[in-house]
């Protein structure tokens, strides 16, 4: 099972301890600044996982998600 953490500048995504993929994010006041995604194993839609859980975590919080990150971008364009 996937384990998703969030630190205050991560969201990290492991199994059994290894890790599989994270999100690096700035926060300054209600803003989610995604600056990179990164998946370590391909075809298992770690980075959608990520994005997923980025996107809930935000509006839980009232974050607004500002996407540097072109894989995040695409997510949030697709989801819209």
């Amino acid at each position: 099972m996937i384990k998703m953490t969030v630190t205050d500048k991560e969201i990290l995504a492991t199994e059994e301890g290894k890790l599989l993929g994270k999100i690096e994010f700035t926060l300054v006041g209600n803003k989610m600044t995604i600056l990179h995604t990164y998946a370590y194993e391909s075809g298992r839609g770690i980075g959608t996982l990520l994005m997923g859980h980025a996107v809930k975590w935000a509006n839980e919080n009232n974050y607004t998600i500002i996407p540097v990150c072109s894989f995040a971008q695409k997510y949030l364009k697709k989801i819209e």
